[in-house]
């Protein structure tokens, strides 16, 4: 089973993401905080991140910086979510989702990535 680690400050949307990711047969874990997901990286050895970015926040682009800066974590694919196109402009992601998105398109950003 694949796992999953989403990054995002908004628990509402944290909590509505597990149980549709377990339904696809993805192994889901969360990170309400951008310090709590680096730290359990280790431990979750995740296939893919979603991590969302706040406009004005400059933490989650420093994140993904941090993350992709790293031989160890380098190669995971990072989904950026954002409320803003903005957002794609700072960072090369591997792949984007405008909030709010539709969950087929999510399905699909996962199936292209794992």
């Amino acid at each position: 089973m694949k796992k999953i680690l989403i990054i995002d400050e908004d628990t509402d949307w944290l909590s509505a993401l597990k149980p549709f990711f377990e339904r696809s047969g993805y192994y889901p874990s969360l990170a309400n905080s951008y310090p709590e997901g680096f730290a359990i990286l280790d431990e979750v050895q995740p296939d893919l991140i979603f991590l969302d970015i706040q406009p004005g926040n400059p933490n989650g682009q420093l994140l993904y910086k941090k993350i992709k800066g790293q031989d160890k974590y380098a190669h995971i694919p990072i989904v950026v979510t954002s409320h803003t196109t903005d957002t794609m402009k700072v960072c090369n992601a591997d792949a984007f989702l405008k909030k709010p998105f539709q969950l087929s398109g999510l399905l699909n950003t996962l199936q292209h990535y794992l």
